[in-house]
């Protein structure tokens, strides 16, 4: 079950990656092979069947058998460019029937979220060599490195804060690491050593969670405590075994849950217009996919970018709100005011949201780490 993003994407090429038959293999008026109905162009306007030759040489058939598989024709070529220049009028056109030159936009969206993923990993695994080369630390967020030095003198602050309890400690010093495998055990940590009241002491994770559980079974009752107790353990102890695992189960989560920010992005845009009868959900769910797949393909060159010239490449994120009101804009033909006043609350809402998702992304890694 872990592949079912990859599938989808690679079955949805076969609408996009094709050439289409410009001219009849054989002349008008042969009849159909299928159907016996007289032909008129380069399919047969009764059955469908192509005007083709069936005897063919073996590279005509090579050649043919590639084709079908890559299946490329120019509507790909077509929609990109307008994606990225002209947002509004593309899902303008869309959504007012105009749509034999473009691709259909929930393949858009599942090929790039697929491209995104793989070149994400690949400037994950980029950096972590970069910096075994060059004998310093990197902290994977936004591109920024830092030396040997500079980040024992930040984790010595960190440890040194008062401020912090034992578990959010540790979940600092693996965000400064890029240690997300232990970063998202830290988050389970700090569940239950929120009842914990001393703060300060250098404790390692498990002991954490060892001494915080007797605060937290105080206000549980029973049966109901022992049965999160166990549900949080048997899972720290399988991330802690396997961390590798972990992260692998993240990224594999991270695939389905990317999926729901489509109908969580319509959802919102249904509530802002939810007033306007002009536009239907319909609507909201086509502009979601021709805007998210923008901003993924925004993500895929900042991530190659930043392989190059290094963080520099993350000022390009402020193209991101710049294309968002041109979407709109055009789209959903708004004021420039009305629009900026709905990207405002659009802001909050996805705050919110995808904070949300984030939260249930890690759930569903940590709970998948029972009974392995």
């Amino acid at each position: 079950m872990s592949g079912e993003l990859e599938t989808a994407a690679l079955a949805s090429g076969g609408g996009w990656l094709g050439w289409k038959r410009k001219h009849a293999e054989i002349p008008p008026g042969t009849p159909c092979a299928n159907c016996d109905t007289a032909l008129q162009g380069t399919y047969c306007h009764v059955c469908g069947q192509e005007a083709e030759d069936f005897h063919k040489s073996s590279w005509k058939l090579l050649i043919e058998a590639i084709e079908s598989l890559l299946h490329l024709d120019g509507r790909m070529f077509r929609t990109l460019p307008n994606l990225v220049r002209r947002p509004g009028e593309l899902t303008r056109d869309y959504l007012d029937g105009k749509r034999a030159s473009q691709v259909a936009p929930f393949r858009m969206f599942l090929v790039i979220l697929l491209v995104a993923f793989f070149i994400g990993h690949l400037a994950s695994k980029s950096g972590e060599h970069e910096a075994a080369a060059e004998g310093h630390s990197q902290i994977n967020i936004g591109g920024t490195e830092t030396s040997a030095a500079d980040r024992a003198e930040a984790e010595a602050a960190i440890r040194a804060d008062p401020d912090l309890s034992a578990a959010q400690r540790q979940i600092a010093l693996s965000a400064m690491r890029g240690d997300w495998a232990r970063f998202g055990t830290g988050l389970a940590s700090d569940i239950q050593a929120q009842g914990h009241g001393a703060e300060g002491s250098a404790v390692a994770p498990d002991q954490a969670v060892e001494e915080a559980t007797p605060h937290f079974n105080a206000k549980v009752a029973g049966k109901d405590n022992e049965a999160f107790k166990h549900w949080v353990e048997a899972r720290y102890a399988a991330v802690k075994k396997d961390p590798e695992r972990f992260a692998l189960i993240l990224e594999i989560w991270g695939h389905r849950v990317a999926i729901l920010a489509l109908p969580v992005s319509a959802l919102m845009l249904t509530i802002l217009f939810a007033f306007n009868r002009r536009y239907f959900v319909f609507d909201h769910v086509i502009f979601s996919m021709h805007s998210l797949s923008f901003q993924l393909l925004l993500l895929i060159v900042i991530l190659l970018l930043s392989m190059v010239i290094g963080g520099a490449a993350w000022w390009l994120i402020l193209a991101s709100p710049v294309h968002l009101f041109l979407h709109m804009k055009g789209t959903y033909q708004r004021s420039g005011f009305g629009t900026l006043a709905r990207m405002v609350v659009l802001f909050f809402l996805t705050s919110v949201t995808f904070s949300l998702l984030a939260l249930l992304w890690l759930y569903l890694g940590f709970n998948e780490m029972a009974g392995h």
